[in-house]
């Protein structure tokens, strides 16, 4: 697994003496979830300025004459309310500043930035997806159990793990970890935002099932979310999780369509007999147009053909193979999780997490 994420990231250093920039950088801070230490000179900033996550300078401080000498460091940022004169570029060269931003002209600019040291993280998470080659090949189930096995080694690791539900018609991922009822966002809460969003604040706000973070649909809700959207959320949540795992529809709209393109892994799921291959090929070829590294896992079936066949008809690496077992469904409607009993889709789920979890981790 990658390092693990920091719950505990250093907060930004707003240092201005403008009213007018104050409230236009706190309400930047606002949107990405953190609050900054603000102070109104320099020198009051200089014991909260190597801590720091990230400086704003006003430029209403950059008075050249007054301005005290201060340690070099990065991420230090100027803001003025319009074009700056030379001088102010000259004084924010010499405190280390790497960008000098108007607002509200960069307000976009410096969101971004406040977002990414809000969150701590520097890499962002490898994204994991899976889909049905038809319907009822149990893609949905090997994704919440491979999810769980992935949590439970990152717990022992100090890393975080989250399961993304990208199918509004699934029924609902956490169902399947029994989670139904946790308090947290779904996807419900997240369809009408815009902008950039921060990892940390969402991370706070996911529901979880054993440790495992979960972004579930509710029941009901049928229409994808906006592609811009799932674009955003995506983003927000790699930069703050270890891992993310998503189970996709099979037909893929324009939000699964960002999640295959973004996967470092996709995993087809099969079952052994003529018209599951023949449903999955329509999928195969669909998602291998947006994604670079594709393999199967074929549900074997008493009398059907064999997993090897299966494979080489898609052209796919074959990755596992997963029996029926009827203890898996009853361990989900009894609520317990995925991995509470010794069934079928444990064992696939351990074998598929084994080969990949070394991959990932490069």
């Amino acid at each position: 697994m990658p390092p693990s994420y920091d719950a505990v990231p250093s907060r930004p250093l707003l240092v201005t003496g403008s009213e007018p920039l104050l409230d236009a950088v706190l309400r930047l801070c606002a949107g990405a979830g953190v609050e900054p230490v603000v102070c109104p000179e320099l020198g009051a900033a200089r014991a909260h300025w190597t801590g720091a996550s990230v400086v704003v300078l006003g430029a209403d401080v950059l008075l050249a004459d007054v301005a005290p000498a201060l340690e070099r460091r990065g991420d230090v940022l100027v803001v003025a309310g319009a074009d700056p004169p030379p001088s102010t570029w000259s004084t924010a060269l010499a405190v280390g500043a790497e960008q000098v931003l108007v607002l509200p002209r960069d307000d976009d600019a410096l969101a971004e930035v406040l977002a990414d040291r809000a969150d701590g993280r520097a890499h962002d998470a490898p994204v994991l997806a899976f889909v049905g080659g038809c319907g009822g090949a149990g893609a949905s189930s090997l994704a919440a159990a491979v999810a769980c096995c992935a949590a439970g080694d990152a717990r022992s690791g100090g890393g975080d793990v989250l399961l993304v539900d990208g199918d509004p018609l699934g029924g609902g991922v956490d169902l399947l970890l029994g989670g139904e009822g946790v308090e947290g966002l779904r996807w419900g809460d997240l369809a009408s935002t815009h902008g950039r969003l921060s990892g940390a604040a969402l991370r706070r706000s996911l529901p979880r099932s054993d440790g495992l973070a979960m972004l579930s649909w509710e029941r009901g809700i049928t229409d994808p979310a906006p592609g811009e959207v799932v674009r955003s959320v995506l983003t927000a949540v790699r930069r703050v999780h270890d891992l993310v795992v998503v189970d996709l529809p099979r037909h893929l709209d324009e939000a699964a369509v960002e999640v295959v393109a973004r996967a470092a892994v996709l995993v087809v799921v099969v079952p052994a007999d003529v018209r599951g291959v023949g449903a999955a090929t329509g999928v195969v070829r669909r998602v291998s147009a947006w994604s670079t590294d594709v393999r199967v896992v074929v549900r074997r079936r008493r009398g059907g053909l064999p997993a090897d066949l299966v494979a080489e008809t898609l052209d796919l690496p074959l990755l596992a193979t997963v029996g029926e077992d009827p203890r898996f469904r009853r361990a989900v409607e009894e609520g317990v999780g995925p991995l509470a009993r010794r069934t079928a889709v444990r064992a696939a789920a351990r074998s598929v997490w084994s080969t990949l979890a070394p991959e990932l981790a490069a």
